[in-house]
C-alpha cells in the first residue's frame, strides 16, 4: 500500500554529510591537541546526536570538561562550514520529486542541531521535503519517538499510513518506538548485518528499491 508519509533520517541517509563533519571535528580535535581521525572511523562516531559523536571520537575516560570543548569547537566550525562537502546521495532529489509528484508527504527527523539540518535540508531539497526536525530543547533525541511522532500529528498521518527510512540501529529504534516500520538503507553508517542484528524492518541497497518499497508508480 502506498503510504501518506515518509520520514527519513537526514545524514546517511539522504545527505553525505560525513566529510563535512570529519572536517569539523578534526579541526577542533587539533585545537585541542589531538590526533585527527579517518573517514573510516567517523562512520563508527556518528548516528546518535553530535555530542555523543564527539565523546567517541575521544580517548576512554576523556574529562567532560574537555569532551565539552571539543564540542564547542566542533559546533562553531561546523555551523560555518556544514555544506562544503556535504551532497545528496544519487539518486534522491529525483526519488522525492517522484513521491511529491504522487502526493505523498515528507518529512526529515535528525539528532543533528535543527537550525543546520533545517539550513541543509532547503539548501539540497527544498519544497521536496514537508517538515524537519532537528535537536532542539524540549525535543528528545532518536531513538525518542518524539521529533518523527511530531511529524505524523503535523501532516495528519497514523502509524499505517507512514514508513521511517534510515540508515542506522538508532533509526530503527526510533521507527520502532514510533510504532513504524523501518526500511534502512546499505549505503549509510552501518554495515547490513547490524542493521539486520538492530531489526530493521527491510534493507535496500540502491534508490530504485527504496522507491520500489514506496509502491510508487
Amino acid at each position: 500500500m502506498k503510504p501518506k508519509l515518509v520520514i527519513f533520517d537526514l545524514d546517511g541517509t539522504v545527505l553525505d554529510t560525513l566529510e563535512d563533519l570529519l572536517d569539523a571535528l578534526n579541526h577542533s580535535l587539533g585545537e585541542n591537541g589531538y590526533a585527527p581521525h579517518t573517514l573510516s572511523e567517523m562512520r563508527t562516531f556518528v548516528g546518535s546526536g553530535l555530542y555523543m559523536m564527539a565523546l567517541r571520537a575521544l580517548p576512554l575516560y576523556t574529562r567532560k570538561e574537555t569532551v565539552d570543548k571539543v564540542f564547542d569547537g566542533f559546533k562553531s566550525y561546523y555551523a560555518a562550514h556544514l555544506n562544503i562537502k556535504t551532497r545528496p546521495f544519487p539518486g534522491i532529489c529525483d526519488m522525492l520529486g517522484r513521491l511529491k509528484a504522487q502526493g505523498i508527504r515528507t518529512g526529515i527527523v535528525s539528532n543533528k542541531f535543527e537550525a543546520g539540518a533545517k539550513a541543509l535540508t532547503d539548501a539540497h531539497f527544498g519544497e521536496l521535503v514537508d517538515m524537519t526536525v532537528g535537536e532542539r530543547e524540549g525535543m528528545g533525541k532518536k531513538p525518542d519517538p518524539a521529533g518523527t511522532k511530531l511529524i505524523m500529528q503535523k501532516i495528519g498521518a497514523s502509524e499505517s499510513e507512514t514508513l521511517y527510512v534510515g540508515d542506522s540501529d538508532v533509526d530503527v529504534k526510533t521507527a520502532h518506538n514510533a510504532g513504524l516500520k523501518c526500511i534502512c538503507v546499505s549505503w549509510g553508517s552501518r554495515s547490513v548485518k547490524q542493521l539486520t542484528d538492530a531489526g530493521a524492518d527491510k534493507i535496500v541497497y540502491t534508490v530504485n528499491e527504496l522507491e520500489a518499497a514506496f509502491c510508487i508508480d
